[in-house]
């Protein structure tokens, strides 16, 4: 599909715009998924935990019960999954050691960045184009975004 291309007030367009790139990602998502050759909820866990641990952050069975809106039980079979696939493993937490966290393994690490590491270059590529000033409002523009999807209040207020 190709993205749609809009003038300053042709909101339509711009909607459209934010469609495809949705649906270029659930696109990408698929392909992944299956080159992994793991279930729709497991994808989802194993990227969240991937995105968290490359923002510097931890991820526990009960971060994922809590994200995903499941049990501990559900959870910790999705782990159990994750894990007998060699995508996830769980290492002691530094700081207390009756925690495990869990962290993607060097090959899901590298099946990933196989699959969509040119993605990320090509991103980061584009991203490098952007001037400080668009920047700064593409900002203001995926927060406002992201707020609206998770059901805040918006620009409009409502």
């Amino acid at each position: 599909m190709e993205l749609a291309v809009a003038t300053a007030r042709d909101s339509k367009a711009l909607l459209a715009a934010v469609d495809d790139v949705e649906d270029a990602e659930r696109e990408l998502d698929v392909r992944m998924r299956d080159g992994l050759g793991v279930n729709t909820v497991d994808f989802a866990v194993l990227r969240w935990v991937d995105r968290v641990h490359r923002r510097g952050g931890t991820t526990r069975v009960g971060d994922i019960a809590a994200q995903f809106g499941v049990s501990s039980g559900s959870a910790t079979e999705i782990v159990h999954r994750l894990t007998r696939a060699g995508l996830l493993h769980r290492v002691v937490h530094p700081a207390d050691a009756r925690v495990r966290r869990l962290v993607p393994t060097e090959a899901a690490d590298a099946r990933l960045c196989e699959m969509v590491g040119h993605v990320r270059a090509d991103l980061d590529a584009l991203l490098e184009t952007v001037t400080e000033e668009e920047e700064r409002r593409l900002l203001q523009l995926l927060g406002s975004i992201s707020g609206i999807l998770r059901d805040q209040r918006g620009p409009s207020g409502r």
